[in-house]
């Protein structure tokens, strides 16, 4: 949550150049299947109608997983509760994310600039008059990306928003970038035809793109120099495989780092504020809701500056979006347009380092940096229901764990690297359900497979 310094304001206009992605040759080929993914005894791939295992495999999912200063990639099977496949890797992954329908891993290298692409082996393929479920070896895709610094990846139903922060020269200037920052929209769909539509900004930019439909808010950098964080934010409209800038919003947000989208809302977090955005149909309209004197009036560690939220969490069942500032979890709605504390410990002195809802949206969970879990009853106005000691020798120094959960199963799961294990948490029952043992150190993590439908999901 770096902070920067409003300079005086220069006036840019960027003409964006429009790329699409085309999968590269010689990615997937059948040797990166290392081995069979549900075997019989007869040591065949167990793909047959009506099978229990595939029915199994496909209920509960599989686990992507890497391991730390390690070559390969890790498939657990949750159904036979085992590794049942390994991948090779062409660099350090430094993050594991879900495709928006979760039929794949989006593996992403900011060493090497690339982004892979992983199926996670399980389908159901329509046959006519009945529907054959498979579970077969994960595979990769022949699709690769290879632009600069992909980083944020923000989900809203069935797209997502992939930003590539580019390159900055010394300083950060606007004019002149090594290489300038990007989105790419990705959709399952797009990603088993082999191609991307991408779009090239103005600059290098730490930045965020949310897409809602046949548009994505992005964030553009027009006046902010020395740092690389944005400071406007541009509706793109999409045209076949290519985006028209349609809208910059004149409402500025300095500083901008963490986004989220819900129902006909996405938000922004500045420095000054939390920029609202408001989608009826094709028009789009923009307000700043203010951060309460309470928040800005703490006081967090190293900072000279006012704080301010840095980040969202967001889950299509709530039109709302919880953030996070100074450690403190923040309510924010943006139809009220109220922002509000979330009281979830008597100890003034602790800290959230982790946060996010469960499958469904029915509890938040927050992680503090002594390793406890809170869990809460997002329906009762955030009611304590749990308190874990998850990591009871306190949280490693290599990195803060994400919870990832499981939306078939409604199991999270957190990593304890320390000890070379996954975490099942029951946030319904507020228990530890249990552990993963692993051979491996492991360091990213991702659930992916086939969703099911349940009675209570819905989309906005």
């Amino acid at each position: 949550m770096n902070q920067i310094t409003t300079l005086s304001r220069a006036i840019a206009i960027a003409f964006s150049s429009l790329i699409a992605i085309s999968a590269l040759s010689g990615c997937g080929s059948s040797d990166d299947r290392k081995t069979s993914a549900t075997e019989t005894d007869d040591g065949h791939d167990h793909d047959d109608h009506g099978s229990t295992a595939v029915t199994d495999e496909i209920d509960q999912g599989r686990l992507f997983m890497t391991a730390k200063d390690d070559s390969q990639a890790y498939v657990y099977s949750l159904a036979q509760n085992k590794v049942i496949q390994t991948l090779p890797l062409t660099g350090p992954i430094d993050a594991i994310k879900t495709s928006p329908n979760a039929n794949y891993a989006v593996v992403m290298d900011r060493t090497n600039n690339t982004v892979n692409f992983y199926h996670s082996g399980l389908d159901i393929e329509n046959h006519g008059d009945h529907d054959h479920p498979y579970a077969r070896d994960v595979t990769k895709m022949p699709l690769q990306l290879n632009y600069t610094r992909p980083v944020h990846f923000q989900t809203f139903g069935e797209q997502a928003g992939l930003f590539f922060d580019g390159l900055g020269a010394e300083g950060n200037p606007i004019e002149n970038p090594v290489q300038e920052a990007g989105f790419a929209l990705v959709t399952d769909t797009d990603i088993a035809d082999g191609k991307l539509p991408y779009q090239k900004l103005n600059t290098n930019i730490h930045g965020t793109a949310e897409p809602r439909g046949d548009y994505v808010i992005a964030s553009q950098r027009y006046q902010t120099t020395g740092s690389s964080l944005a400071d406007t934010l541009s509706v793109f409209k999409q045209h076949g495989d290519h985006y028209h800038i349609s809208q910059t919003f004149d409402t500025k947000c300095m500083g901008l780092h963490g986004s989220g989208s819900v129902t006909d809302y996405s938000v922004f977090a500045c420095s000054d504020g939390v920029l609202s955005v408001k989608q009826t149909e094709d028009t789009f309209s923009a307000e700043k809701i203010t951060y309460p004197i309470s928040l800005t009036n703490m006081q967090c560690d190293g900072a000279s500056s006012p704080a301010r939220i840095g980040s969202f969490i967001t889950n299509h069942h709530h039109d709302y979006v919880i953030g996070t500032a100074c450690g403190q979890p923040y309510h924010v709605d943006p139809i009220s347009k109220n922002i509000t504390p979330i009281v979830w410990t008597t100890d003034s002195s602790r800290r959230v380092v982790s946060y996010d809802f469960d499958a469904h949206g029915e509890h938040l969970m927050l992680l503090d940096d002594t390793g406890k879990l809170y869990i809460l009853d997002t329906e009762q106005n955030y009611k304590q229901t749990a308190v874990l000691d998850i990591f009871p020798n306190g949280l490693a120094e290599d990195g803060v764990p994400e919870f990832i959960a499981n939306p078939n199963t409604e199991v999270v799961y957190m990593m304890d690297s320390s000890n070379k294990q996954i975490i099942e948490i029951d946030p319904d029952d507020g228990e530890i359900e249990s552990k993963i043992t692993l051979n491996f150190t492991p360091s990213q993590l991702a659930w992916f497979g086939i969703k099911a439908e349940h009675d209570d999901e819905h989309s906005h």
